[in-house]
């Protein structure tokens, strides 16, 4: 069955009065402010006639509240009469409006004093009569639902609602009631029929069904969680009345604090602390966030080991056999431990040394803190600082932080379950830096005796008295660590192994370990010193033995696949290791001990140990220029500069033509030009050079040497002796030319560090000419 919906037949040509944020209906009554001019003068043409306007809403962005134009109106608006106006003092006007009727807007007239907009007269529209009834009992459901969560529709709602008995009338009157956006209300606006506007209401209520019980659901879930720790609580408290009443001791982890603080020996401010912390516990719910942090900080400030320390053994012999078995050599580091041991064993109370074990990789430096950590009968542990650029791994993060956690060393004290621990403190050269802080600054508290007694942790929130805990730490590099850092720091240098002391660590520590490790110990291969040596010589060119124990397991591990796979036993001689390790790595370099032109050896220190320079100068046709290669720092080109000067000064006594300074340049040139060198040891080794090409005179290639050079012509004296006497040593140079001032560093080397060395000691520059010049060919 079909209705027929007959319309007024509005005028052609009406005012129009824009509407923002509100879409009218036919029959609904909205009051509306009108300021503009153009408006108020159609609206006042209006009420001299058939009082007759159409309100047109107006489409605008979500974010934008300025002026609206012809063009943001919509197309589709309702024709509407003008039941009262009132005048406001400001010039505008205040309109009351009924809609009547929609209208479709085929032009919109902007005149200078009126807005107008001809509109096209609605025909007469069907609609499905009995749809329509269907479509409105399933609305009406839907605005019971609705109505019963107190959402949207006022309670008298329904009861205006039944009275109504039109279909049209009742969708009016539930569209007035709507909370709809301008566009929503638009698109019901301009439906077509009865039928297709009572689709697009259902959809509307449909989503504010959707979205309450989207809303419940959430309010549930948590009304739910709310409702468990509320249910676990009261259960909890009813457990521990009834434990009470049985006379049962109930399960209380608090009661575990609490006599801790009571019988653990704390300090005044720790026990203050743990007491407070304690009462807080107690008023916080068990279950909350808070609980778990003030527990945690508990747990750990209670856990430390207050007022446990291992006795020292004071034992100097037994110290002493346990440091002499487990390491070969670094006699200055074992005498200032058993130095420490003596002044113990007189004075318990004395200060904990800190030292710092400064050396190139390999030499042992980590394990030697290992073995100091047994000699003395303390606990060990080890902190590596390599890399670490957060202030808060040293002091500890603060405990309002998520995962907060103590600092490593509070962390080190607790795992250690000793309050006088020997911590190792290890690459401490290679600490890091950032916006998070400096963490060498941090360590200043830590390492130093006036201060370390009352370390404060962040996360601890108490002071921790670190004295008595023995802090040994490793470095490759002094000149990373900072000067304050350094200063409170006793620094003992441990250099390079000489060829010998290779032998005897390979021998006593290596080949064992290297057994071990391959499952060898029943069926050890041998290693003669004939074998050892070459492995150190033609394999290994460092200061430490760590490359040398890679090329020992290598080699029993061939032996062990051998062993394995057919039963052979491998007799490792210096003639086969190459079948089985590859050729030699290390060439013997003979062309440093050739005599030549220009060409000098010299020695360098680096933190990985001595280095052998070999110093070339050419000198070629020019203008008298100097041109330095090979990347030296400012302080070796500074070094060229004095060396060419003294030259200059002295080439009477050189017979040296001063032709040569004008119309030739110089050339040097150290080879490895990938690697930066710096230092002013390389004065004396230059100036040979120089002079060398100058005069012709070829240098005498068996001597190798180091030395600062002053414009005076004297040889100042250099630090890195051990290194540079090894590295010649490693060379196969017999004669080594150093500062005549450095002979007193000889009382700390081992004489059988330069044995088969000729040592030459030198004041100034002609005495290191008389030994390197060769006579005029």
């Amino acid at each position: 069955m079909t209705h027929n919906q007959t319309e007024e037949t509005p005028a052609s040509i009406l005012p129009i009065i824009p509407t923002i944020d509100v879409v009218v209906f036919p029959h609904m009554v909205v009051p509306l402010l009108v300021l503009d001019e153009k408006i108020i003068k159609g609206v006042e043409q209006a009420m001299q006639g058939d009082k007759k306007v159409l309100l047109l809403a107006a489409q605008q962005s979500e974010n934008y509240h300025g002026p609206i134009g012809v063009q943001d109106l919509f197309k589709i608006g309702t024709v509407s009469t003008i039941m009262r106006i009132m005048n406001l003092p400001d010039g505008g006007i205040k309109v009351l409006a009924q809609g009547v009727e929609k209208a479709l807007v085929e032009e919109v007239i902007s005149g200078q004093d009126l807005l107008q907009a001809k509109i096209t007269e609605t025909s007469t529209t069907t609609y499905d009569e009995k749809k329509a009834e269907y479509q409105l009992r399933n609305i009406q459901a839907l605005i019971e639902r609705i109505s019963a969560t107190g959402r949207l529709f006022s309670p008298d709602f329904q009861a205006i609602l039944s009275q109504i008995q039109e279909p049209d009338r009742i969708t009016d009157f539930i569209l007035s009631h709507l909370d709809l956006s301008v566009q929503q209300a638009q698109a019901l606006l301009e439906k077509d029929n009865l039928n297709n506007l009572l689709d697009g209401i259902y959809d509307v209520l449909s989503q504010e069904v959707e979205s309450y019980n989207v809303q419940e659901r959430i309010r549930n879930n948590t009304r739910d969680s709310i409702n468990k720790s509320q249910r676990e609580y009261y259960l909890r408290e009813q457990m521990k009345a009834i434990q009470k009443e049985l006379g049962e001791e109930g399960e209380n982890e608090n009661d575990d604090l609490r006599e801790k603080v009571k019988t653990l020996p704390l300090t005044e401010e720790a026990k203050l602390e743990a007491t407070r912390q304690l009462r807080r516990l107690e008023k916080t719910a068990p279950d909350s966030m808070e609980a778990t942090v003030i527990r945690n900080h508990l747990e750990l400030l209670l856990g430390l080991p207050w007022g446990v320390f291992t006795k020292d053994n004071t034992d100097i012999k037994t110290a002493k056999t346990i440091l002499e078995s487990n390491h070969f050599g670094l006699d200055e580091a074992k005498d200032r431990i058993l130095d420490f041991l003596s002044i113990r064993f007189l004075n318990e109370s004395s200060h904990t040394p800190i030292l710092c074990l400064a050396g190139p990789p390999g030499v042992g430096k980590t394990s030697l803190g290992e073995s100091i950590a047994k000699a003395l009968g303390r606990k060990y542990f080890r902190i590596s600082l390599g890399g670490v650029y957060d202030e808060c791994e040293i002091r500890g993060h603060r405990r309002t932080y998520v995962g907060a956690l103590p600092g490593r060393f509070i962390q080190a004290i607790k795992k250690s379950e000793s309050s006088n621990p020997l911590i190792i403190i290890d690459e401490i050269d290679k600490l890091g830096m950032s916006n998070r802080g400096d963490p060498a600054a941090a360590l200043l508290e830590v390492l130093d005796p006036e201060q370390n007694h009352s370390f404060y942790d962040n996360y601890l929130g108490v002071h921790f008295d670190l004295s008595k805990v023995m802090f040994i730490a490793t470095a490759n590099d002094l000149s990373t660590i900072p000067g304050p850092l350094r200063d409170r720091m006793e620094i003992i240098q441990l250099s390079g192994y000489a060829h010998e002391e290779k032998l005897e660590i390979a021998e006593r520590h290596l080949i064992q370990r290297a057994l071990k490790n391959c499952g060898l110990n029943n069926n050890a291969p041998e290693f003669n010193r004939n074998v050892l040596s070459k492995l150190i010589t033609s394999y290994t060119r460092e200061a430490g033995v760590r490359e040398l124990g890679r090329y020992l397991q290598k080699l029993c591990a061939k032996y062990a696949r051998a062993l394995v796979e057919s039963n052979e036993k491998i007799a490792f001689s210096e003639n086969n290791i190459e079948h089985y390790l590859g050729p030699c790595k290390i060439s013997q370099e003979t062309f440093i001990h050739s005599n030549k032109i220009g060409v000098s050896n010299g020695l360098a220190w680096t933190p990985y140990g001595g280095e052998l320079l070999q110093i070339e100068a050419v000198l070629m046709r020019g203008n008298g220029r100097l041109l330095l290669t090979g990347q030296l720092g400012d302080v070796m080109k500074e070094s060229a500069q004095a060396a060419i000067t003294y030259a200059k000064a002295h080439a009477d006594l050189f017979t040296i033509d001063a032709k040569l300074f004008n119309e030739y340049d110089l050339h040097i040139h150290v080879p490895a030009g990938a690697v930066p060198k710096d230092g002013p040891s390389a004065g004396i080794t230059l100036l040979s050079a120089i002079l060398s090409a100058l005069t012709g005179r070829a240098i005498n290639g068996s001597y190798a040497m180091t030395g600062e050079l002053n414009l005076q012509g004297n040889v100042l004296p250099i630090g890195g002796l051990k290194e540079k006497i090894l590295a010649a040593k490693q060379f196969g140079l017999h004669h080594v030319i150093i500062p005549k001032q450095n002979a007193r560093d000889l009382s700390t080397i081992s004489q059988k560090l330069y044995e088969g060395i000729n040592l030459v000691f030198v004041d100034n520059v002609e005495e290191v000419l008389n030994h390197v010049l060769m006579p005029q060919a």
